[in-house]
């Protein structure tokens, strides 16, 4: 049986990311074995916002925006950031970026196959693929066993058209992270992601327990882009969709200490967001300094239990009373700056500096909210 320092279920995001930082380390001539089924590389849009560029990112491919807005029937709120800038990544340049470094590594070596389970031991960890391989490794990070508590999840469920007009139309220089249209029971909302004013990434989102079929995603974004934006003749290059669990009930696969759950698995998707880009980076970072500082039992990583907190107050509501979550989210704007919005939704901000932003909201909701608290 064929044995590794390290051995990574899962060649996505997280994946790679740690890879990357393995080979950037003092671990850097450990032997890994990275595990996918795939060799295609997805395409897929990432964004996050930070001062600069993360150091992860390929040169030369930051597209980056300094103002955000949301909007609803008569209400527009825009917000310049100060310090912050909303960044655009491809996950094709990504993945490129790193394969490109990782495969210059021949202590790196992949199979494309896909785990089915994981014998856990004492010492090491063996791992069980479809085909009937078995390896082992000294320690096994799981990108791919999401497992919940929650009977029934909300996700955000979306499609999204990068498209060219014949016409400006987009506002090149401003996101559009919310421009919600809907007066259905659902929350919904649509996204702007503008390259230029004639190019643009339009996504259509739902918060939805069911399935949601393709036809129907399509209808809404077809009928936003039509008659909000008076477009009848576009230019289709890129589609993408998608649905990202809203839950702060992810299981480990497997208790064990030997295997690590990173990524999606790992809880590290915020759940009122979607967003998780940067924290991976983030908490893929830690884990390398952690096995540095002490590579067989490296300190686990915690999130803060208020962040979950926050977000169970906000995933409550939008269970429960999703025809509110607009007036939440236009308050949030209407009180904070950009950069205050963007730090606490990345949970960056201090207790002090979050007690004075929900301080600024309208109670009733949250009230109630609090009052009918549940873990989701």
């Amino acid at each position: 049986m064929d044995h590794y320092d390290f051995i990574i279920a899962g060649a996505g995001c997280a994946g790679l990311s740690l890879v990357s930082y393995l080979l950037g380390s003092s671990l850097q001539s450990s032997k890994i074995l990275l595990i996918d089924p795939s060799t295609s590389i997805p395409n897929k849009t990432w964004c996050y916002w930070s001062e600069n560029p993360l150091a992860i990112h390929p040169a030369g491919k930051a597209h980056c925006w300094n103002s955000i807005s949301i909007s609803s029937p008569g209400i527009q709120l825009s917000r310049s950031l100060d310090k912050l800038k909303y960044y655009h990544l491809s996950s094709q340049d990504f993945y490129t970026s790193l394969l490109d470094q990782i495969r210059k590594h021949p202590s790196v070596a992949f199979l494309k196959d896909e785990v089915t389970h994981y014998l856990p031991q004492n010492d090491q960890a063996e791992v069980v693929t479809q085909s009937g391989k078995k390896m082992s490794a000294n320690r096994v990070f799981d990108s791919i066993g999401l497992k919940t508590n929650s009977k029934s999840i909300l996700r955000q469920v979306f499609l999204g058209w990068k498209i060219t007009t014949n016409r400006e139309v987009f506002h090149p220089h401003e996101v559009t992270l919310m421009d919600i249209q809907s007066i259905s029971k659902k929350f919904e909302f649509f996204y702007i992601l503008p390259f230029s004013t004639t190019h643009a990434l339009v996504e259509f989102t739902t918060y939805s327990s069911e399935p949601v079929d393709r036809d129907s995603l399509q209808k809404e974004l077809e009928t936003y882009l039509s008659q909000k934006l008076g477009l009848e003749e576009y230019e289709i290059s890129y589609e993408e969709k998608g649905s990202i669990p809203m839950t702060t009930q992810v299981s480990p696969s497997t208790s064990s200490s030997r295997i690590i759950p990173i990524g999606t698995a790992a809880g590290w998707i915020k759940p009122s967001t979607g967003y998780g880009f940067a924290t991976i980076q983030e908490n893929c970072q830690t884990l390398v300094r952690n096995l540095e500082i002490n590579k067989s039992n490296p300190k686990k990583i915690t999130k803060s239990n208020r962040f979950d907190f926050y977000d169970n107050i906000l995933l409550t509501i939008a269970h429960k009373w999703p025809d509110k979550l607009e007036q939440v989210f236009l308050n949030l704007f209407q009180t904070s700056s950009g950069d205050e919005v963007l730090n606490f939704l990345g949970e960056k901000t201090t207790l002090s500096e979050e007690v004075q932003l929900l301080s600024r909201l309208k109670f009733p909701i949250f009230i109630k909210s609090l009052l009918h608290y549940e873990k989701y």
